[in-house]
């Protein structure tokens, strides 16, 4: 029998952002200790910024919860908070 659990609004950070695989830590799941690996393409677009900006950008997402597996997440609508733009990145 599948349950289906209900997508809930949560945030998440970027932990890490590489190539092809961004990771993400939700605070609401596993208290933000098991990192969530989500395709860079998608967190991108959602931001519109660039790879190299993503590392500590704050999203917003809906996830369902009550998920034992990363797979179970089912992670969507990605957006950054208050629909506002992030602090441009800082010329090194």
């Amino acid at each position: 029998m599948t349950v289906f659990l209900p997508h809930t609004p949560t945030t998440a950070t970027v932990v890490r952002a590489g190539c092809r695989t961004t990771l993400v830590a939700l605070p609401d799941w596993y208290r933000g200790q098991i990192l969530v690996p989500v395709e860079t393409w998608v967190v991108m677009m959602a931001t519109g910024l660039t790879r190299g900006a993503l590392p500590d950008t704050q999203l917003l997402v809906r996830a369902r919860l009550g998920a034992r597996t990363e797979q179970q997440l089912d992670l969507e609508g990605w957006e950054l908070p208050d629909g506002g733009e992030q602090p441009a990145a800082v010329a090194a």
